[in-house]
């Protein structure tokens, strides 16, 4: 007996290369944001039923890319939370800070093949730090 994948649906793996080749074709953080030391982006999850994952924080520094998005924590869901509009918007307030909120639009595995709305909720904090003044 021979398996074979739905052709409309994208396996983990397939999402996983394809993150990591979106975010090697990202530019660094230096170049988009030059007058930023570091960036840190604080993660918080809130699950309205089931297992919580635990919160993230990523501290990123002016060489690493400039790619804000993050793949769904639950293993079988094929969402991600895109923080590129929250970065943005934190570097031009002047405290270089931003707080909200998103939710997971995309689909887990249910039982007997279907699939339910994952519905995760990320509370996020943005927060850069200026790079010191020549």
């Amino acid at each position: 007996m021979k398996f074979t994948r739905n052709a409309g649906a994208e396996a983990p793996a397939d999402r996983s290369l394809q993150l990591r080749r979106d975010r090697a074709a990202a530019p660094a953080l230096r170049t988009l944001f030059p007058a930023l030391a570091q960036l840190q982006l604080e993660l918080l999850f809130e699950a309205p039923t089931g297992v919580i994952p635990v919160p993230q924080r990523h501290l990123l520094h002016p060489p690493a890319r400039a790619y804000f998005v993050f793949p769904c924590p639950y293993a079988d869901c094929d969402g991600q939370f895109d923080m590129t509009a929250a970065v943005t918007a934190a570097l031009q307030t002047p405290a270089l800070r931003t707080e909200g909120q998103l939710q997971c639009a995309g689909l887990r595995a249910g039982g007997a093949a279907a699939k339910r709305p994952c519905r995760l909720h990320l509370h996020y904090t943005v927060i850069g730090t200026p790079a010191p003044a020549p």
